[in-house]
């Protein structure tokens, strides 16, 4: 008799500001990010336990002054190999939830996905997705402001969260 492979969708993990409306898992402070510029999240500890592989990426962001069509934010996952404060063997030398100290140290990481600016507006939310697999056990959300403008300090228009969706047979 054959199975069934369902998802079976588990607790979002939101990566926001500190001072954001949604508790977050781990802070992320998106808000205000400058024109070519980084940050990234603090980071945060999958366990050694059985855990889902597959996420669902979810990213939005609002501009504080009119972007320019086309231009992105990017965003990359930053690993590490145990559950120390940032991590054994980090993919970068950054540290923790700080600003990333140069364009060159996004090289090692692993890029998920960019929101690229598809309306010239200020104060409009624009929104990026994706599925990626994660097997480390540490993560950080780290984003790059590709584009010429930073983005507003409100505090609930800017953040990231992954949702876990394990495969379930039945």
């Amino acid at each position: 008799m054959a199975n069934l492979i369902y998802r079976n969708r588990e607790t979002t993990l939101f990566f926001v500001p500190a001072a954001a409306a949604q508790a977050e898992t781990a802070i992320f402070e998106l808000d205000a990010l400058g024109a070519a510029a980084g940050i990234a999240s603090a980071a945060h500890d999958l366990t050694e336990g059985a855990v889902s592989q597959i996420y669902e990426w979810r990213a939005f962001v609002q501009f504080a002054t009119t972007p320019v069509l086309g231009e992105t934010v990017d965003f990359y996952i930053k690993t590490s190999g145990s559950s120390l404060a940032v991590g054994t063997h980090p993919d970068n030398d950054d540290g923790g939830a700080v600003a990333v100290s140069a364009i060159d140290k996004l090289n090692n990481l692993h890029f998920i996905g960019s929101i690229i600016v598809d309306e010239a507006a200020a104060d409009i939310e624009m929104v990026a997705s994706g599925t990626i697999i994660l097997t480390a056990r540490t993560i950080q959300v780290v984003a790059w402001n590709a584009s010429a403008d930073a983005l507003t300090t409100d505090v609930d228009e800017n953040g990231f969260f992954l949702s876990p969706v394990p495969n379930e047979i039945q």
